[in-house]
C-alpha cells in the first residue's frame, strides 16, 4: 500500500491547534508567533502534511533587512516524521517562494555541529559559503521561560537558477 503523498502549505489559523500539540513546549507558542510574522508578507510559515497529519514546519524569512535575505530557517520536521521526505517537500516549497518572489538563491544558517542536519542541508543541495553569521536562539523551558542564547553559525546557499 502506497502512503498518501506529502503536501506542503502556508500556515492557515485552522493548522494551529495541530501544530501546537506538536509542541514539545506548549507555553513557548511557537507556532503561533511564526503564524503571526507570516501576517508581515515577507515572512512564510510552511507545514507539511500526511493527510490531516502535521508532520513538520519550516519558514522563509524575505525580510529585506535581514542579515541573508531570503533565509529558510526553523526547518523542523517531528521525529516519528523524519527520512520520508518531509524536509524536502517543505523546503520544495519554500524556494518556489523564494523564486516567485524574484530571488535567485536561498541562504540558511546552521550550527557547525549540528551532525544531523548538514548532511541533510548538502542532501537539499546547500552548500557551505565559508562565512559565519552571529544567530540568537530561543529555547523554552517545560515552564515556557525562554532563554536567548548566541552562536555563530555557518552560512549555507543554494542557487535557484540551477534546476
Amino acid at each position: 500500500m502506497t502512503a498518501e503523498p506529502i503536501t506542503v502549505r502556508l500556515c492557515t489559523i485552522e493548522d494551529l491547534p495541530a501544530l501546537h500539540a506538536r509542541e514539545p513546549h506548549p507555553a513557548a507558542r511557537i507556532a503561533q508567533r511564526h503564524f503571526d510574522r507570516q501576517a508581515s508578507g515577507d515572512y512564510f510559515f510552511a507545514v507539511a502534511f500526511r493527510g490531516e497529519e502535521a508532520l513538520g514546519s519550516s519558514v522563509l524569512d524575505c525580510d529585506p533587512e535581514n542579515l541573508l535575505c531570503p533565509e529558510l530557517k526553523n526547518l523542523w520536521v517531528y521525529p516519528d516524521s523524519r527520512r520520508q521526505g518531509a524536509a524536502k517537500a517543505l523546503t520544495t516549497f519554500l524556494e518556489q517562494q523564494a523564486t516567485r518572489l524574484g530571488f535567485v538563491e536561498v541562504f540558511l544558517r546552521v550550527d557547525p555541529d549540528n551532525e544531523a542536519a548538514i548532511p541533510m542541508y548538502i542532501g537539499l543541495e546547500y552548500t557551505p559559503t565559508g562565512d559565519h553569521a552571529p544567530t540568537s536562539y530561543e529555547t523554552v523551558d517545560a515552564s515556557g521561560a525562554v532563554q536567548t542564547t548566541e552562536q555563530l553559525d555557518a552560512v549555507y546557499r543554494k542557487s535557484l537558477l540551477a534546476r
